[in-house]
């Protein structure tokens, strides 16, 4: 029982031996007690539901993401339902519409200990063995109710190519940032068509531009200037892109907007690693085939 009902209690009781009932100090308490209990209810039924995963995901992304910004931890949502978050499109586009099936995150490494903590209390069940040997960049937790999988990646992603998001987690309060959010998509080898559909959403909705109010061209350019690997897999991608965009007959200005930051890229100046990297090419190859973590 909570420390307001058990004061309630006693009050009325107290009361109840010295007072008469139509007194109208009683009345105007036994109203305010009743109040506060009420709201002291709400509070324990929100403090229940703050334990146990919620059945929608996008509800669910939601409240994890309340919680981490309620204990002001640096907590982003990246992958597909961030996306859908992002870009009206995702939502309302028939030939963009799909499911989600997992939860994926980033955080920083002054935070790990923090996560863990707060995944726990939001009802989580962590891959211990996982999370022992690689904590220090990737973290998972387990949803055992609705089976999901909730991936957070630590300082970087490491697949395919390494992205470092330590300097960019704060460009948007809930998510990565739409540039940051593609390049999540267009550095996997192995595009398929639901990474596809994710990146089509951003550039339905979004412009190509150099700043982070659109899909930041000038932040891309600058790490593939630096990274042929990088930017040899994202050439790849965007000219599927281009082609999938002229197929599927979506409107002209997206393939226009892909076609933008294939420029953008190109235009850029190449650092003296990357030119080197270049002499190389495709002998060698320059991506990694990252296995599913257990």
């Amino acid at each position: 029982m909570g420390a307001t009902r058990v004061f309630s209690q006693a009050y009325k009781t107290w009361y109840n031996h010295t007072h008469q009932k139509g007194d109208a100090l009683f009345l105007a308490l036994s109203a305010a007690i009743r109040a506060c209990e009420t709201a002291h209810g709400k509070t324990e039924t929100m403090m229940e539901n703050m334990t146990s995963p919620i059945a929608d995901i996008t509800e669910e992304a939601v409240r994890v993401l309340d919680a981490a910004n309620a204990e002001q931890i640096s907590l982003r949502l990246l992958g597909g339902l961030a996306i859908y978050l992002q870009a009206p499109s995702a939502r309302t586009h028939e030939q963009l519409k799909r499911t989600y099936k997992d939860l994926d995150f980033v955080t920083v490494s002054k935070y790990t200990g923090k996560v863990k903590t707060l995944f726990a209390k939001l009802g989580y069940s962590a891959n211990k063995n996982f999370n022992a040997l690689h904590g220090h960049q990737r973290l998972l937790f387990w949803d055992e109710e609705h089976g999901r999988q909730v991936d957070i990646f630590v300082d970087k992603m490491q697949m395919c190519h390494t992205i470092d998001f330590r300097s960019r987690l704060n460009i948007d309060e809930r998510t990565l940032s739409l540039a940051d959010l593609m390049l999540t998509k267009l550095q996997i080898v192995e595009l398929n068509e639901k990474d596809i559909l994710d990146v089509m959403a951003l550039f339905i909705d979004f412009d190509v531009e150099g700043s982070e109010k659109g899909i930041n061209s000038a932040y891309i350019a600058g790490l593939i200037a630096n990274d042929w690997g990088l930017h040899k897999t994202l050439d790849i991608n965007l000219k599927k892109m281009r082609a999938f965009a002229e197929e599927r007959q979506f409107p002209p200005y997206v393939a226009e907007r892909i076609q933008q930051l294939i420029t953008d890229m190109e235009k850029r100046p190449k650092s003296f690693s990357w030119k080197t990297r270049a002499m190389v090419g495709e002998r060698v190859r320059w991506y990694e085939l990252p296995e599913e973590p257990r």
